[in-house]
């Protein structure tokens, strides 16, 4: 594990390697002079290396608009163009002779290692949030989204004094075809009469319905009954009668010519 000497170390070895602050020591934000050929080169647009100055120390880059409106291009590209002005306490950076502004020094490092990888990221952002593009004064890589450019033909005067003025017509068809039509529309006054006592009268009739499985709005019911018992009693004496069993019959139905028909009784007694 890196002991805190040891980072401090690192972190004041990559600032000076950068070119903000002296490797011997020293805070940040006091800066490192930049001077001669590396200011005069670093003010060139086709120059690719990235110089941090402050405006204090450097007079040559007073004049020198800061980029973006003044906002963090490491932020806007890192959290989804959230725009924060820069800190100037922190110095800014100087590259292909255009001045940027930075919230942190943490921001100001990472842009001086990939300049390009944060300013195409804040061209990406521009093209997901259009609003952008005005706020941070990219109208030279989104020419048809100058917002001045698409409000100046709203004035109705010209350079002149003149107004100005334009022909607008429109054109309608001359008979309009209805998408709805009601079948049920009637335009007859007693037909409409007869349908209006037809409903009032309908208010002194009672409504009569049935429920069937196939009706909404039903619902089921449920009923709960106890089983009947099965009950035995047995006594101790047996009692039956057994009657008489009368029989009648009809002799003589066969039809002989020398035989009566005659009605014959029988008492069956079964013991």
């Amino acid at each position: 594990r890196k002991t805190a000497a040891a980072v401090e170390e690192q972190k004041r070895s990559e600032v000076a390697a950068s070119g903000g602050v002296d490797a011997t020591g020293g805070d940040p934000s006091e800066g490192k002079m930049v001077q001669g050929e590396q200011l005069v080169a670093a003010l060139q647009p086709e120059s690719d290396e990235p110089v941090h100055v402050f405006r204090a120390q450097n007079p040559e880059i007073g004049s020198i608009k800061v980029q973006l409106s003044g906002y963090c291009p490491v932020t806007i590209t890192h959290r989804q163009g959230l725009l924060l002005p820069g800190d100037p306490s922190n110095g800014n950076v100087l590259y292909k002779g255009k001045l940027y502004g930075f919230v942190s020094m943490e921001a100001l490092l990472q842009f001086l290692k990939e300049p390009s990888k944060f300013l195409d990221g804040v061209l990406v952002a521009a093209r997901q949030a259009p609003e952008l593009i005005n706020l941070l004064d990219l109208e030279l890589f989104f020419p048809h989204n100058i917002l001045r450019n698409l409000v100046s033909g709203l004035n109705s005067q010209d350079n002149s004094g003149i107004p100005q003025t334009t022909d607008a017509d429109c054109q309608t068809p001359t008979h309009m075809v209805e998408r709805f039509i009601d079948p049920k529309y009637d335009w007859n006054e007693w037909s409409l009469r007869r349908k209006a006592l037809q409903l009032a009268n309908l208010h002194s009739k009672q409504t009569h319905s049935s429920q069937t499985a196939q009706s909404h709005f039903r619902r089921e019911t449920e009923t709960q009954v106890y089983l009947p018992k099965a009950g035995v009693v047995q006594t101790a004496t047996d009692r039956g009668t057994r009657p008489v069993k009368q029989l009648t019959f009809i002799r003589g139905l066969r039809g002989h010519p020398d035989q009566d028909m005659t009605v014959v009784k029988a008492e069956v007694n079964i013991q």
